[in-house]
């Protein structure tokens, strides 16, 4: 005889594995100026609180897409990044734009930040220049990391712009590829000036303490709203809130709170959107984003 309850009998399935989502793309577009160690460091931190495989490149031809360039967001080909702010407002000036606000950012060791995520530009030249001012530098010889950056080259449009002025105030500028190029290329006297990423200086006076005598800050820009962290906007849904929640928690963990010490952090703070309005109104008015 057939149980009564035959007909309902249900099949158990067998247990399986809940398939892992492909690893996250991230890419830094701040090193070598930066440590490429800090980026890793942000980023394991981020693949153990997502529970999630993060793989970490360097981009280190310019300090993020803009205009004709590539965009590898738009592209898929990366899902977060670590760029300039002009890059960032630029991708997201675009009719589709590829890249959306992590609002969280760096708070590095600067005692004129109070703990804010900002940072400054400062304008570097030989201990032993005869230039007091910005004004005395001109018609010298200017060098800059790269044609994205707001510290080493929009910075300088900005200021010279507030002066009635353009870049044909120099006598002559250098792309030198990187913040630490720059640097180099001051102290053997093949460029005259260049304008720094305040954390960049501060690490390299740091590591190399003789530079504090060869070297002299004239002037200081800023603050700027430092470095944005950004995500592909086809998943920021899903991975804005998370990632912010696990970089303003990183110094929760004091092995990590020493280990950002280490590279000149103090941790992360709450950013938004909005503290770069200021930044994209500077652009608009260069005419390089819509």
């Amino acid at each position: 005889m057939s149980s009564p309850n035959a007909d309902h009998a249900t099949t158990v399935p067998s247990p399986v594995d809940t398939p892992r989502k492909r690893p996250l793309r991230a890419l830094t577009y701040l090193s070598p100026s930066l440590p490429v160690e800090l980026f890793e460091l942000v980023t394991d931190h981020l693949a153990q609180q997502l529970d999630r495989e993060i793989t970490l490149e360097v981009n280190d031809r310019h300090s993020g897409p803009m205009h004709s360039d590539h965009d590898p967001f738009a592209a898929s080909e990366v899902d977060l990044a670590f760029l300039c702010s002009p890059s960032y407002l630029y991708l997201r000036s675009l009719a589709k734009p590829s890249v959306e606000l992590v609002p969280a950012g760096f708070v590095f060791q600067d005692m004129r930040i109070a703990s804010r995520a900002v940072y400054f530009s400062e304008v570097v030249v030989r201990a032993d220049s005869e230039a007091a001012t910005f004004a005395d530098l001109e018609g010298r010889v200017w060098g800059y990391n790269d044609r994205h950056s707001l510290s080493g080259y929009f910075s300088a449009s900005q200021h010279l712009r507030e002066l009635g002025r353009n870049r044909d105030f120099f006598g002559k500028e250098v792309d030198t590829g990187s913040h630490l190029r720059s640097i180099e290329g001051i102290v053997r006297g093949d460029i005259d000036a260049a304008s720094i990423d305040s954390n960049v200086l501060s690490r390299v006076f740091e590591e190399c303490p003789s530079l504090v005598e060869q070297l002299r800050v004239l002037e200081s820009w800023g603050p700027f709203p430092i470095q944005p962290i950004v995500v592909n906007s086809d998943l920021a849904g899903e991975l804005v809130e998370p990632i912010t929640n696990a970089l303003l928690d990183i110094t929760r963990v004091r092995r990590l709170q020493r280990r950002l010490a280490a590279l000149g952090v103090l941790g992360f703070a709450r950013t938004s959107a909005d503290e770069y309005e200021e930044e994209g109104c500077e652009l608009r008015s260069l005419g390089l984003i819509a």
